[in-house]
């Protein structure tokens, strides 16, 4: 029989992931550019290209390899998305169970579980209204989710099952390679978090078996990738040109979180009264530290998951030892702990659960506009409650669809190796193009890349034979860097042949042929 965790967690993985698969569509009333990154990058990934190989990135090659699992089983750039994160799902379902089923009781476990399957399947960015639906940064869902299943293993278990510690070492290993291979910064936390379980003694030997695993599973993987150089160097670019956060955005950024932390402290101060462990202590302080941390490195205001998690550990912890606290008063206030822990995770489930609504039902009636791309006619722009929003992504749906029909127009339309002067260059997988030789997976200027750090010229359109600029970009500021980056290079290696009100069209000159001089002889008769 299965335990109320177990049930909990494949019933919520089981309808979560029909709603997002059984549509057929991805919908997004917001950060639509964002999608395309990783639509594109499917797509790369698809026709034999190799992250920080093929193509710069500082996320971690799984943001390219889930959406190419989904676009490589459906051949549908719009099921890409929900079937990558669906098979997510259903890989994390067994790991979240045995870690939580052997940890917490279900008054806590449950409730836990619900809200993390929630938070991976949402197509929303954490922490903001539902209306607001995407797909776009949902590496930073999958970062907090798996991260915050690796933090429960902090606790004793609780209920030992065959092969705890070969299990527990298996779940953390995977956990944190996971994370390592999505976005760099949340496995830097989890591989402090294994170190920091080698100061419980009864943990010790199975966190230290995590580690070699971890060490294992990251020679195993340099074989057969052989990027983990290059994404360092990528990582190391994108740092020189946005790795510094001014002070005041800290400030500001905690005055939106201090009710979180005000509930955390509360739940983790009285689980020190009753427990004061060094080990403990530190542990919350990992949950508050590196939480805002990530927080603020991530496009999100609130919503710092591994202190909703922490805390959920800490009462745990008090309910553990509520039998040895004799006031009545206090033994109510204990029970009560799982309570506050509701509380905390109470506004990001529903939000989330209802964003999933929401793009079920936008999905399922085909709402908004779909593009008007070959490959792009199942990713659909969706109107939520902000029509300005909308109008806006529809005039830039309207431009891809033509820019596609201007490509479509040139000789050979489908040998074109293209690049887009934008944010993203999506025209090879809506338009079913061969993918760019080289460049970077998106370019947003001041974030990876500015006037001082950014890849030559070379470097960038040497494998394009297509260079197209948007008249109305869907980020200016990147439009205009690259003009002037890179204008020099265009000038001297296209020449301009296509001309609209949306699009100028540049194709590479052609190469001169050599002149083979032959020695002149006399005539023959």
């Amino acid at each position: 029989m299965m335990s109320p965790v177990a049930v909990a967690t494949w019933a919520t993985t089981l309808i979560c992931g029909a709603l997002l698969v059984l549509p057929g569509v991805t919908a997004s009333s917001m950060y639509f550019n964002d999608i395309l990154i990783f639509l594109d990058g499917a797509y790369r990934v698809v026709n034999g290209q190799v992250p920080n190989q093929d193509f710069h990135t500082a996320l971690g090659p799984l943001n390219y390899y889930l959406p190419g699992l989904g676009y490589w089983m459906t051949d549908r750039l719009g099921m890409a998305m929900p079937v990558g994160m669906a098979a997510l799902m259903l890989v994390t379902a067994p790991i979240m169970i045995h870690v939580l089923g052997t940890r917490l009781r279900p008054l806590i476990g449950v409730p836990l579980a619900i809200f993390l399957v929630l938070l991976l399947a949402t197509p929303m960015n954490t922490g903001e209204i539902p209306s607001k639906i995407s797909f776009a940064m949902f590496y930073n869902r999958i970062g907090w989710v798996l991260l915050g299943i690796l933090l429960v293993l902090h606790l004793h278990p609780e209920r030992t099952v065959r092969w705890q510690g070969w299990r527990d070492a298996a779940a953390a290993a995977t956990l944190t390679m996971l994370l390592v291979y999505t976005k760099m910064t949340y496995g830097v936390v989890a591989l402090c978090f294994l170190v920091l379980l080698l100061l419980q003694p009864a943990q010790r030997r199975w966190a230290g078996s995590a580690i070699a695993l971890c060490i294992g599973i990251g020679l195993l993987v340099e074989i057969v990738w052989g990027g983990t150089r290059m994404h360092i160097a990528d990582l190391i670019e994108a740092t020189r040109v946005s790795g510094v956060i001014e002070s005041y955005i800290y400030v500001r950024s905690f005055l939106r979180v201090s009710g979180e932390y005000a509930v955390f402290a509360l739940i983790a101060g009285l689980a020190l009264w009753h427990q004061p462990r060094i080990t403990d202590a530190l542990f919350y302080f990992l949950c508050g530290a590196a939480g805002f941390a990530l927080l603020n490195q991530n496009f999100q205001h609130v919503g710092i998951v591994t202190m909703l998690v922490g805390g959920a550990v800490a009462a745990e912890i008090l309910l553990r030892h509520q039998h040895m606290v004799a006031s009545r008063t206090m033994h109510s206030v204990l029970r009560g702990a799982p309570l506050a822990v509701g509380v905390l995770l109470m506004p990001i489930a529903l939000s989330s659960a209802t964003a999933i609504g929401v793009h079920a039902v936008m999905a399922s009636t085909r709402a908004g506009v779909a593009l008007e791309t070959p490959n792009g006619t199942d990713v659909r722009i969706v109107n939520v409650f902000n029509r300005g929003q909308f109008e806006f992504y529809e005039r830039y749906a309207q431009s891809l669809g033509s820019g596609a029909a201007l490509l479509a127009s040139l000789e050979n339309p489908g040998t074109s190796r293209v690049l887009v002067m934008d944010f993203v260059s999506p025209f090879a997988s809506l338009a079913g193009l061969p993918p760019q030789e080289g460049g970077n997976a998106w370019m947003h200027d001041n974030r990876n890349f500015d006037l001082r750090v950014h890849l030559p010229a070379q470097e960038m359109l040497s494998g394009v034979d297509v260079v197209m600029i948007p008249k109305h970009p869907v980020a200016e500021g990147t439009t205009q860097k690259m003009q002037q980056i890179y204008g020099a290079y265009l000038e001297e290696h296209f020449e301009l042949t296509r001309d609209t009100g949306s699009w100028s069209l540049y194709q590479r000159r052609p190469t001169p042929k050599a002149v083979i001089r032959r020695p002149v002889g006399p005539r023959s008769s």
